[in-house]
């Protein structure tokens, strides 16, 4: 699918009626057809749309160098895509989104629907005085970069519920649950790395960067990469840690679960041996009594409460 759009002077963002009067375009999972018709029509590389089909792409840089925009510029960059894992739990992955930029439009592309004008209009960078192209590419690379801080804190909100579930876990479920939100970490900690490599790249750029508003804009945006990959690192770091926790109190749970049972069988065994012995056809001490019946009862339950009671003392359970 392929959308126009037309930013004007004092950031709005617009519906263009066509490609010629859109200065943003964005190509939503883009077919061979598509492919084939803007790189013709642009002049850049197959590869420039053809990554964001590759959900395994990594982020990358292309066309910095030159010294004027004779060729179009490529930010690879990845975002986090909520995803069903196939334990049965939530789980993030970063996915490739491709912004190219030409001499007068921008092209953006990305293998899934994602709702971005709401967003964009409020970032930081559109309401700055920065150069329309330069403006987009910053406030998208804002928005990544905000969407994981985002789902960085929520892993951390996930994780402090996972911890007053510790005391009463005997289940495997907790378990799935912190692999796949330690999964998304990891995509998280190399979608990070990369982007931020991207966006100094970009900052160093004198053809990318040309004003000293955009500059700054860009170091603000490589200070949130930081803070999130920091954030990740000490998420998964955690999380590691709590995963060990788990299993070990999942499995002393375990164990208190097989000691109350197993004192129910031996407290439940004295009357099953009592009553097999004078089940017995011979002769047995006060068989013959009138009373025998209710003797035996209450001799019964004496002793399975004396056993009940030791085991408690010694601190069987």
């Amino acid at each position: 699918m392929i959308n126009y759009f037309s930013i004007s002077d004092d950031s709005q963002i617009n519906k263009a009626n066509d490609e010629l009067s859109a200065n943003w375009i964005h190509i939503e999972k883009p077919t061979s057809e598509d492919i084939e018709r803007f790189t013709k029509r642009y002049h850049f590389p197959h590869d420039y749309l053809s990554a964001v089909l590759d959900n395994q792409e990594i982020s990358r840089y292309e066309g910095f160098k030159q010294p004027l925009l004779d060729r179009p510029l490529l930010l690879l960059l990845q975002y986090p895509k909520i995803v069903m894992s196939p334990s049965g739990f939530k789980q993030i992955e970063a996915l490739p989104f491709s912004i190219i930029i030409t001499r007068d439009k921008v092209i953006t592309s990305c293998n899934d629907t994602l709702e971005l004008g709401a967003n964009l209009l409020k970032g930081k960078a559109f309401l700055s005085k920065i150069d329309t192209k330069e403006k987009l590419a910053i406030q998208l690379a804002w928005h990544f970069s905000d969407l994981f801080n985002y789902y960085i804190k929520a892993i951390k909100t996930e994780t402090d519920g996972l911890e007053s579930e510790l005391q009463k876990s005997t289940e495997n479920k907790q378990l799935f649950q912190l692999m796949d939100m330690q999964k998304s970490l990891v995509y998280f900690d190399s979608a990070l790395e990369q982007n931020l490599i991207v966006i100094e790249k970009a900052y160093e750029s004198t053809i990318m960067m040309t004003s000293k508003d955009s500059m700054t804009a860009l170091y603000d945006i490589m200070i949130e990469t930081k803070q999130a990959l920091a954030s990740a690192k000490i998420q998964a770091e955690l999380l590691s840690q709590l995963g060990n926790l788990f299993s070990a109190i999942v499995s002393n749970n375990m164990n208190i679960v097989m000691k109350v049972l197993t004192v129910i069988t031996i407290v439940l065994t004295i009357p099953t041996i009592i009553g097999g012995v004078y089940g017995m056809n011979v002769e047995l001490p006060f068989a013959q009594e009138k009373n025998a019946f209710w003797w035996l009862v209450i001799l019964t339950i004496l002793f399975s409460l004396i056993t009940f009671w030791i085991l408690k003392k010694k601190k069987f359970f």
